[in-house]
């Protein structure tokens, strides 16, 4: 049997291979196919640290209870959706699955990830601009490829944005039917469950911050600094390219 095909029983998981760049919602996304499917995990390097833990303290275990609830006739379907097939937050490529991408607009989400970076992982930026920059070159690799790879082969990746997700139950049943199983929680319940009011705890977070497009733009200090770093403009992954302005 090949060593990369996972039985659980009598049934075979289905598996993606999932990318995402830092910041656009993967935890948020996985909370939700929670929900979805039967999630399996395997062992690997990150699953004893304490940066996962530290994050769960963020999240209202009431949410994860209600996750784990099923249908009535739903039958137990694992999937694997395998985070990290080429490293963390690796380079996208094909390889012998289909491919989950998750994208968000690049604005917030490198707002979001500098400040996450800086509060949570102590990051020492000596030169913000730079930093700036190094990431949104970062980010322009990597959903260029992404974007490719759609072009390539269409029916062999789904795209998720994470501005979609957030207001549409229909993503998560396009998820389900993209992997080939029935939602073990009707998606409109999932999307209702994992609000970000219901899904974190009340109080200061560090990781889970709320996921708001707009934050950025009331910081008149980090425009200026995204605009010395002259990222260029973001239209052709379907962003506005003016909000800099």
């Amino acid at each position: 049997m090949d060593k990369d095909l996972y039985a659980f029983g009598s049934r075979l998981a289905a598996r993606v291979d999932f990318y995402s760049f830092p910041r656009t919602g993967s935890h948020f996304l996985f909370t939700c196919l929670t929900g979805l499917v039967d999630l399996v995990f395997f062992p690997n390097q990150f699953a004893h640290e304490a940066e996962p833990r530290q994050r769960a303290e963020e999240l209202n275990p009431h949410t994860f209870y209600m996750m784990k609830l099923r249908e009535d006739g739903v039958p137990y379907q694992p999937v694997y959706v395998n985070p990290e097939p080429n490293g963390t937050h690796g380079q996208p490529t094909f390889g012998s699955w289909p491919v989950v991408a998750m994208i968000r607009d690049p604005h917030p989400t490198i707002y979001s990830y500098y400040h996450t970076a800086k509060d949570r992982w102590n990051l020492q930026a000596t030169d913000r601009v730079a930093w700036i920059k190094e990431a949104y070159a970062g980010y322009r690799a990597f959903y260029d490829r992404i974007f490719e790879m759609q072009r390539v082969n269409p029916d062999n990746l789904l795209l998720i944005r994470f501005e979609e997700l957030k207001k549409d139950p229909s993503v998560l049943a396009q998820f389900c039917a993209f992997v080939g199983v029935t939602p073990k929680l009707k998606p409109e319940f999932v999307h209702w469950a994992t609000a970000f009011e219901r899904m974190t705890k009340p109080g200061e977070k560090t990781f889970f911050r709320g996921g708001n497009n707009e934050r950025w733009l009331e910081d008149k200090q980090w425009r200026r600094d995204v605009l010395d770093a002259a990222p260029g403009y973001f239209g052709s992954y379907g962003y506005l390219e003016d909000q800099l302005v």
